[in-house]
């Protein structure tokens, strides 16, 4: 006999794992975030050009979610030309390996990591940026205390991020 396929509960129709919940933000994107997460923070710049902060009272965590229709059609210039010379000149920034050309969700990404000082900490962040072509597109930046980068609830979070983000109609 055939073992059956386990399919979504009703009460979790996007089959995430146990403690996390999606959020449909406003701007039109979604994400699955952990159970307790919301908006710390809101930036909206010309452009039109947004990024939210997400994480939650007492965990060092945070996803950050940006958005510009400015961005070209280089993902991996974006992260050399645009985004690094801003973390160097913010101070104690340390790329960790190359910029990599990825595909996500179908479309051209490129991933980059970096340690920074934050608030006078060390913190690891793990960048993925993606282009929407017409010169839009999203970066997601998940960011934790460099010592605990490897704990495992962080890297699972870090990978439910990933797979349920959806961009908005932009």
């Amino acid at each position: 006999m055939a073992t059956p396929t386990p399919s979504p509960s009703p009460s979790d129709p996007e089959g995430l794992p146990p403690g996390y919940r999606t959020y449909h933000a406003p701007e039109g994107f979604s994400v699955a975030l952990p159970e307790g997460w919301g908006r710390l923070d809101t930036s909206r710049t010309p452009g039109p050009a947004y990024r939210v902060t997400f994480g939650a009272g007492g965990d060092p965590r945070t996803l950050a979610v940006t958005y510009s229709e400015r961005v070209g059609t280089d993902a991996v210039a974006v992260w050399r030309d645009t985004v690094e010379p801003g973390l160097r000149r913010s101070g104690g920034y340390r790329r960790i390996g190359g910029i990599r050309a990825v595909t996500y969700q179908g479309r051209e990404a490129a991933d980059m990591e970096w340690y920074a000082v934050a608030g006078g900490e060390g913190v690891r962040t793990f960048g993925r940026g993606f282009l929407l072509g017409g010169g839009r597109g999203f970066s997601l930046r998940w960011t934790t205390p460099a010592a605990g980068w490897e704990e495992p609830g962080g890297r699972e979070a870090l990978g439910v991020l990933l797979r349920t983000f959806r961009p908005g109609p932009g």
